[in-house]
Parts: structure tokens; C-alpha cells; sequence
């Protein structure tokens, strides 16, 4: 009788480029539980961070071009 080769389940790894990395870059991200949130100055006049996905929508406060984006390094 022979031991039974099990392999270990892999563990969920991030994907390297998401569709929101600059926002996970942005110095205006912030989190909420394990959820990453825009709080560009833009957001805090609604008063409340709000999703990546939202904020980043063709209407969001935010834009498809990420128009608030601010890196640390630029500072």
C-alpha cells in the first residue's frame, strides 16, 4: 500500500498588474477591511472614500484617466 501524494492547495496570489495599480500606487488610496478605496480630495467632498471601480468610472470623481492620481514619488 502506497501513501497517497496529496499536494497542498496553492495560495491565491495577486495578479502582478490589476487594473487599478495606479490607484494602488496613488497616495489617495486607502483601505477599508481588505478593500482598497479612493480618497482623492474630489471623494472627500462626497464625503466618504469610495470603491476603485466607482471612482474610477467614466463618471466617477476620479475618471478613467485617473485625473487626481498623486505618486509619492513625484513629490
Amino acid at each position: 500500500m502506497s501513501a497517497a501524494h496529496h499536494t497542498p492547495p496553492r495560495p491565491r496570489t495577486r495578479p502582478l498588474i490589476t487594473p487599478f495599480r495606479a490607484c494602488e500606487l496613488c497616495t489617495h488610496s486607502t483601505t477599508c477591511g481588505q478593500r482598497l478605496l479612493c480618497d482623492s480630495p474630489a471623494v472627500r467632498q462626497a464625503g466618504r472614500p469610495e470603491a476603485l471601480d466607482v471612482a474610477r468610472s467614466t463618471a466617477g470623481s476620479c475618471g478613467p484617466n485617473a485625473r487626481h492620481l498623486d505618486m509619492p514619488g513625484w513629490h
